[in-house]
């Protein structure tokens, strides 16, 4: 995919301002919504610092040795640290040997860029062992820290970056671009509606078997939640395939049914296209309990995505506790 995402010229323009007045810092918070691009835009960023022929915009050359080394993956001054196969998170000593490679003379000339992503998932020992190099930077270098939850990272850490920010696009931009992507037949401003705007989020479900497997789930959830079906035996299914996709899918239902109970008419709704049986939900239950359920499916995603936890128990207490209620 393009790195060039249009959402993201103003970004870009910002840090070229930066840049050529001398002031890019040495470190940078890419934080956004999912689904926006960050770490393609910080990959770019990086291609582009290591180019040996930019472009007066800024944009790297492609056709230089650092660009060829780079989209080989196998540039000596760029490092990228994510959390290891085996491991949710990221690892102290994942971060000692990216602060040794900082360390060392760039072997090019110019920068060493570290990539962290998500950054979010740096532990509290290896977020600590961070701060050093974030406090007293060696030589040109530049860490680019990406993340989606950036509350989620130490408030020191935090302090020590400058912050970049990312929102959803305009409609007018980002419909056309998902339009050109999609499969004929899927309404990309509903798609994009009820991935929040973000289009990536919506690309990566642009496919009939995501929309169609999207019904069924929901469908299957609420035949649960009155009753009719065994919560144990719809956790076979819930945890088939893209468990994490899955649960931001419980997420955004019961983030509109709080929308529906408060208005019953809202501005919008994420799933637009399941308004007549989230509709239904909402008239069966209480505020009270509309709340609770959003902060339950909140926590169910965040123990499943940074924790060990046994995550077929946790949705099953989830999905039985929704049934009792």
């Amino acid at each position: 995919m393009d790195s060039r995402l249009p959402w993201h010229h103003e970004q870009w323009r910002q840090i070229q301002q930066r840049r050529s007045v001398g002031r890019l810092p040495h470190a940078l918070l890419l934080a956004g919504p999912p689904g926006l691009g960050k770490f393609l835009f910080a990959r770019r960023l990086a291609r582009a610092l290591l180019c040996e022929a930019p472009a007066a915009d800024g944009e790297s050359c492609g056709q230089c040795r650092s660009c060829r080394l780079f989209q080989a993956g196998s540039h000596p001054d760029c490092s990228s640290l994510r959390p290891l196969e085996e491991s949710k998170v990221i690892k102290v000593d994942q971060v000692r040997e990216l602060c040794v490679f900082l360390g060392y003379t760039a072997q090019c000339g110019g920068y060493k860029i570290a990539l962290l992503e998500p950054a979010d998932r740096l532990n509290g020992n290896a977020a600590n062992s961070l701060l050093k190099t974030l406090e007293e930077p060696p030589g040109a270098c530049l860490l680019l820290l990406v993340t989606a939850w950036p509350t989620r990272l130490p408030a020191t850490v935090r302090s020590r970056c400058q912050r970049l920010s990312f929102g959803p696009p305009p409609s007018a931009l980002a419909v056309p671009w998902l339009a050109a992507r999609a499969k004929e037949g899927i309404d990309p401003q509903a798609l994009l509606d009820w991935a929040g705007g973000a289009p990536l989020a919506a690309l990566a479900h642009a496919g009939e078997g995501h929309w169609r497997r999207r019904r069924e789930l929901a469908e299957s959830y609420e035949q649960v939640s009155v009753g009719r079906a065994d919560p144990m035996r719809a956790v076979e299914s819930w945890m088939k395939e893209n468990l994490i996709e899955n649960l931001r899918w419980l997420i955004g239902w019961h983030t509109d049914l709080v929308r529906l109970k408060m208005n019953p008419e809202p501005p919008r709704l994420n799933n637009a296209d399941l308004s007549d049986m989230l509709r239904r939900w909402a008239d069966r239950h209480s505020p009270r309990i509309l709340f609770e359920r959003l902060d339950e499916a909140i926590q169910l995603y965040t123990l499943c995505t940074t924790t060990q936890a046994n995550a077929q128990l946790l949705l099953e207490v989830f999905l039985a506790g929704g049934a009792d209620r």
